[in-house]
């Protein structure tokens, strides 16, 4: 953290590495997905990406505790660490759903979420970047917000088409299948919803701090 005192903490930058470790963890599940069946090791590892999410929040909110001044108010700040925090840990749910209910089987709506999840992530990881010049960058951070919107869009139109199939009557898979597929395709559209949060927040100091 000792890069971050040069001119007083540099509190966007905290936000950046909390997404960036978001990010980490999306493109970590995505790598467990890229072969014939999800590779369990890193399924595991990101329980340890995780807990750098844990430390990161720590480490945030000591800083911000002992702050004379905050860019924004302390309120916001904390709430944009959080709904980080939150979008790391819904990523880890993903895989917590993975091992807890022994599924080794991709399939395309399962993937499907995964690329979808990566490519927030990676919009929230340029909105992060640009966030620091918010009050001179608001129509960049707007356009982003609404790509970061359509993204869960899709994912929302795939989770309501996906539940449908998988309760379709015509459909032969056995109870506990279906039961896998519903906990893990919600699991996966909560995580979608964590990235809109995230951009939410975004939205919200803007409009509270211009």
């Amino acid at each position: 953290m000792g890069n971050f005192f040069s001119k007083g903490p540099d509190y966007f930058g905290l936000f950046q590495k909390g997404i960036q470790i978001s990010s980490k963890a999306a493109k970590t599940l995505q790598a467990a997905f890229s072969g014939n069946q999800i590779d369990e090791e890193k399924i595991k590892g990101l329980r340890a990406i995780e807990h750098e999410g844990d430390k990161h929040v720590h480490e945030c909110g000591k800083l911000i505790a002992d702050a004379f001044i905050t860019p924004v108010e302390r309120p916001d700040m904390m709430n944009m660490i959080a709904v980080i925090e939150a979008l790391t840990d819904s990523i880890d749910d993903i895989g917590n759903q993975i091992y807890m209910m022994h599924i080794v089987k991709k399939d395309a709506t399962s993937e499907k979420f995964v690329g979808l999840l990566v490519s927030a992530c990676e919009e929230l990881s340029t909105m992060m970047g640009v966030f620091k010049n918010f009050k001179t960058k608001q129509d960049e951070l707007h356009k982003i917000s609404i790509r970061v919107n359509h993204i869960e869009e899709e994912g929302d139109a795939l989770f309501i088409s996906a539940m449908r199939n998988l309760f379709d009557p015509k459909q032969e898979m056995n109870t506990v299948d279906v039961i896998r597929c519903e906990h893990l395709y919600q699991t996966m559209e909560d995580a979608m919803d964590c990235c809109e949060d995230v951009a939410d927040a975004v939205s919200h100091i803007i409009i509270t701090n211009t």
